[in-house]
């Protein structure tokens, strides 16, 4: 729901948030330059809206999901708790090659690992989520990209954004105001980037 704390919430970040310029991380300057600002039109979404429900269309953020996750070309994507059929059809079409799984992960290395891609919805089921993720984050590697919607949308949501990024195996963070991304880079030094989007 938009509200006023909500709008707020957006102003801040939006005044502190930065774009490619000044980014001195390689790895984000590439992410945001190439990815994250790419806007132009692609086929896929078309393909996509074909599948939704009748006159719904795919926003930016939707847009954005697509290319994080098909730029990341995962083996295999693991959908944490539950989330929209719209999330679920992107990610299908995203990693073509890897059917999204819902459900529970047990943490260990091998488990968390053969899932590049983790994706959850931080307004939808709080409740199991923060355990779930701890262990995720316990045994994050380099190769695992960990994509948090709607990491603003409230204060329980925001919470578990800033509970995340603060993990010692969390080295760097991409706050995108809709979308929050979680990586480990071995030899980076820690880093959360807010990015204008």
């Amino acid at each position: 729901m938009f509200n006023l704390k909500f709008a707020l919430s957006y102003f801040l970040h939006q005044l502190k948030a930065i774009n490619r310029h000044g980014l001195h991380s390689p790895f984000v300057y590439r992410l945001v330059d190439e990815v994250i600002y790419d806007f132009s039109d692609k086929k896929v979404y078309t393909d996509i809206e074909k599948t939704l429900q009748p006159h719904k269309k795919l926003n930016a953020a939707d847009k954005l999901l697509y290319r994080l996750v098909a730029d990341w070309q995962p083996h295999s994507v693991n959908i944490i708790s539950k989330c929209t059929t719209t999330d679920h059809i992107i990610l299908n079409h995203a990693a073509p090659e890897s059917e999204p799984t819902k459900g529970r992960l047990n943490g260990d290395t091998k488990s968390v690992n053969s899932h590049k891609a983790i994706f959850t919805d931080a307004a939808i089921d709080r409740s199991s989520k923060q355990a779930e993720l701890q262990n995720v984050l316990a045994t994050l590697q380099e190769g695992v990209m960990l994509v948090i919607k709607n990491n603003h949308q409230n204060h329980e949501a925001h919470a578990l954004w800033k509970n995340l990024k603060s993990h010692p195996q969390v080295t760097v963070s991409v706050d995108l105001f809709w979308l929050g991304l979680i990586y480990h880079r071995p030899g980076q030094v820690k880093e959360d980037f807010l990015i204008k989007f």
